[in-house]
């Protein structure tokens, strides 16, 4: 058995960012330290079709690690990450018939998974692999989402069968980011550094494994429900990919919504309404993709604030000053050191 997923766009659901900010404000971090710099507001999370640009949610991951000051966060919240929290996904995976029937569902729907990698199932010798490949993150972030990736499924696995279960070996890509036998302590097997490719390998026998929750027409229909929801998702990026595309190329002088209507080929009343149905506006697009540029550009100390200004289409100085403090609460200055 040999199962692929695709790789996933620039645009990304909440769930991820909602479930690292839960988990430091229920450590006592104030939301706003969790979403500094990220353009986000707490109530954002209150909106379940919202998308984020995966810049956005690399932010509040660094705010993370600074914050948290813990090392073993990615598995701490791959272990809390309970199959419930995957709406009707993890329903879909519960209602399977067999583990290996609900594994495929993650894997195959990956837009609603949410995920840094091109996953991978494969089995042989005894054993099922699950492979993290291809992280499309920056390289600083890849421990934290490779662990939280690979301890999720070891929850998920569990969730399904509804019993603790032994994984056979985990393999890492890196070296351990402290101690190597902490790590073979939360994962409760030997774990292997410098792999080629970051998994984990469970007993084979699990896979036809019948689910303690099965429900064969349960199943069909909430994966009927899950098929169309991916869809509507990957369909939806794909277009607000493209709004963002022409918008992000205009910085300094971009269209009016008129003529951004003309360009996406619908009536600007279309647009209006196809950007209300994504909880977005133009405006709202606009202030992210400019937000983004000049992070970019602050981080790489490219020029001073009133260069960057020009840049991004500002008057002076002071207006990009105001548009920054207004978009994550600080001053271009003070982002930058």
């Amino acid at each position: 058995m040999t199962i692929n997923s695709k790789k996933y766009a620039s645009l990304t659901p909440l769930h991820l960012s909602d479930c690292i900010a839960k988990h430091l404000v229920h450590k006592g971090l104030p939301i706003d330290d969790v979403l500094a710099g990220s353009g986000l507001r707490a109530d954002d999370f209150k909106i379940a079709s919202r998308m984020l640009d995966i810049q956005q949610e690399q932010q509040i991951i660094r705010n993370a690690l600074k914050l948290g000051g813990d090392p073993y966060l990615g598995l701490d919240l791959g272990r809390s990450a309970r199959i419930s929290a995957y709406g009707l996904l993890g329903y879909a995976m519960l209602t399977a018939s067999t583990l290996r029937e609900g594994l495929e569902i993650p894997i195959r729907l990956p837009a609603l998974l949410g995920t840094y990698f091109q996953l991978k199932i494969t089995a042989n010798s005894g054993v099922v692999q699950i492979l993290a490949e291809n992280c499309r993150a920056p390289v600083d972030l890849e421990p934290i989402l490779t662990e939280l990736c690979l301890s999720s499924f070891k929850t998920l696995i569990e969730d399904m069968l509804l019993k603790p279960v032994a994984l056979e070996e985990v393999s890492l890509r890196y070296m351990a980011t402290d101690d190597p036998a902490i790590y073979e302590e939360m994962f409760g097997c030997p774990v292997a550094f410098s792999a080629s490719v970051s998994s984990i390998a469970v007993d084979a026998s699990l896979l036809d494994k019948v689910l303690p929750l099965s429900n064969i027409l349960c199943h069909q229909k909430v994966v009927e429900l899950c098929q169309i929801q991916n869809r509507e998702l990957v369909s939806n990026r794909e277009w607000l990919e493209k709004l963002r595309n022409i918008l992000s190329e205009n910085l300094l002088d971009p269209p009016d919504l008129e003529s951004l209507a003309e360009k996406m080929h619908c009536s600007p009343r279309t647009l209006r309404r196809q950007l209300q149905d994504q909880n977005t506006s133009y405006r709202h697009l606009l202030d992210e993709l400019r937000f983004a540029r000049a992070k970019s550009l602050l981080a790489s100390h490219s020029g001073t604030v009133d260069q960057i200004a020009e840049e991004l289409g500002f008057s002076d100085g002071a207006g990009l000053r105001r548009a920054f403090r207004r978009w994550c609460g600080m001053s271009p200055n003070a982002f930058r050191t």
